[in-house]
């Protein structure tokens, strides 16, 4: 009998710590989901850079900064879509959807915008003309919150330029402004959405803004205030 309680409480300590690996083990992955990754991500893209001759819309160092717009993409909506419409992911978005895909909302980008734009075109665009690629290190630590090194080189050079002086202020401006935010981190259909989001968002209350299945666009004023967004 002497023999067999030592045994006894061996095994039971055995199982006690087994017990807390289990719950510890648990715990570490849930907190591991990828929109709480806080692990250096790297985007392998080496050709990221943006040029205006190549862009649809081109130019408009003209148009005066009236208001800003926050652009957020539902990421996997679309990855989906992509897929459906071209049958593969271009090159550009395999770090947001096939290195790095989340299940989350992600930065499209910080607009400047003219109030009395009626077209894309009409709002200021690449102010500061063909800018040289951004430095790597610059963008890692937005990673986390954006889809990789194109996107980021191309807002930055579309839309930051008109309205920062440099791209670290302009990113770090939309990464302050996304992190305010309380979003759900689950696809909904837009009117669900967007009371969801009036309800985590006190501010956000009495403010018009966009929502759509795989899109949230947000205003602010020249004081980075809450406005309506123009219909």
């Amino acid at each position: 009998m002497k023999k067999i309680i030592p045994l006894l409480l061996f095994f039971i300590f055995l199982m006690i710590i087994g017990f807390v690996y289990a719950f510890y083990f648990k715990n570490t992955q849930t907190n591991n989901l990828p929109y709480q990754n806080k692990t250096l991500l790297i985007d392998t893209n080496q050709n990221y850079d943006t040029h205006p001759n190549q862009d649809k819309f081109g130019m408009n160092k003209q148009a005066p900064v009236d208001y800003y717009m926050l652009a957020l993409s539902w990421s996997p909506h679309f990855c989906q879509d992509m897929q459906r419409k071209q049958g593969k992911i271009s090159k550009k978005y395999q770090f947001q959807c096939v290195t790095n895909p989340q299940e989350k909302w992600v930065i499209h980008g910080l607009w400047p915008q003219n109030k009395k734009a009626r077209h894309v075109k009409q709002h200021p665009r690449f102010c500061q003309g063909d800018l040289p690629p951004i430095n790597e290190k610059i963008m890692q630590p937005y990673l986390k919150n954006s889809p990789g090194y194109s996107l980021l080189q191309a807002e930055w050079e579309k839309h930051g330029s008109c309205a920062f002086k440099t791209p670290e202020t302009y990113f770090q401006k939309q990464e302050e402004l996304f992190t305010l935010l309380i979003l759900p981190h689950k696809a909904m259909k837009p009117k669900q959405l967007r009371k969801i989001i009036k309800e985590n968002n006190p501010k956000l209350k009495n403010v018009r803004f966009y929502t759509s299945k795989n899109e949230i666009k947000i205003c602010y004023d020249l004081n980075w205030k809450y406005i309506n967004c123009p219909n």
